[in-house]
């Protein structure tokens, strides 16, 4: 199974670029990627966010632009599929290719760091701090807005995420994109066999076999196309949703590791330091009124 290829479907005489607020009961569950630049703005909206070889938690507010051809997904918490026409998942997505502008308007020197804020976004460009707050409001005027006002509103946009002091880079250099177009991919199957199945044990075994493949074939595979160890990603997953019970729920730590598939709480406070770099009682402490880069 090929992560999704999008056809530009959007184009239309009237706009160069596509601009869509959307409520929808959940975001895209599958990996895809498309030749566009994507800026995702998730208004209302939290789980865990795959882009490249990276897999984080996100949130409410949460910011990224990501590149062409780099397959990316934002998969809700299971909150969001059950059915409750309340709580949707709110999102601002903007789409655009690279010479949307015309073919060198960012070689022009007033927007060098645009263009460098593009070659990033290959890795995926995740904004933080206080821009995210000032670009956030800058969108929400973006679906009613038409014609050249939408497009300076989107160069000013552009602008103000190329100065944007606090960013994360989220897949790492060594993310192989060529293999996620060409290969004849599982890895899609496999991220979202352990998004159903994290809570429970999950073997190396059990998952090769899901995948068709024998377990070296499986772990071979696995480990050229996600840049990590099969256990490595399944840690990431995990350990991103206990972060989210620390937060969201009044579990004790026990409880947490339990819930997440560890049946060794000094096993799983080891993998969470190694992951996170604090304690999980330490993370809880700084995050309970900041939730920014969750």
């Amino acid at each position: 199974m090929k992560p999704i290829y999008y056809k530009k479907y959007w184009q239309d005489t009237d706009s160069s670029f596509l601009v869509k607020y959307a409520e929808v009961p959940h975001t895209f569950d599958r990996f895809h990627f498309h030749n566009e630049y994507e800026l995702m703005f998730n208004i209302q909206n939290r789980g865990t966010r795959f882009v490249g070889d990276s897999i984080r938690r996100f949130d409410n507010g949460d910011l990224v632009l990501v590149g062409p051809n780099t397959p990316h997904y934002w998969h809700s918490d299971d909150i969001f599929f059950k059915g409750d026409e309340k709580l949707m998942a709110k999102v601002i997505l903007i789409q655009f290719s690279r010479d949307f502008l015309g073919s060198h308007f960012f070689d022009i020197p007033e927007m060098y760091a645009v263009k460098e804020l593009l070659h990033k976004a290959t890795r995926g460009v995740q904004v933080l701090g206080n821009e995210r707050k000032i670009i956030g409001e800058l969108l929400l005027e973006l679906p009613e807005s038409k014609g050249w006002e939408q497009l300076l509103k989107l160069i000013h946009i552009l602008c103000l995420l190329s100065h944007s002091p606090k960013v994360n880079l989220l897949a790492s250099t060594r993310f192989n994109q060529s293999i996620w177009m060409k290969d004849e991919s599982k890895i899609s199957r496999v991220f979202n066999y352990i998004m159903h199945n994290y809570q429970n044990e999950i073997s190396l075994d059990e998952v090769a076999a899901h995948s068709s493949m024998n377990k070296a074939s499986f772990c071979r595979y696995f480990k050229k196309a996600a840049n990590k160890t099969f256990s490595q990603a399944l840690n990431e997953i995990r350990i991103g949703f206990a972060c989210k019970e620390m937060i969201y729920s009044d579990l004790n730590i026990s409880e947490i590791a339990f819930a997440c598939g560890y049946a060794n709480v000094t096993y799983f406070n080891k993998v969470f330091k190694e992951i996170k770099k604090c304690t999980p009682l330490a993370y809880r402490s700084m995050h309970l009124n900041n939730k920014e880069g969750i």
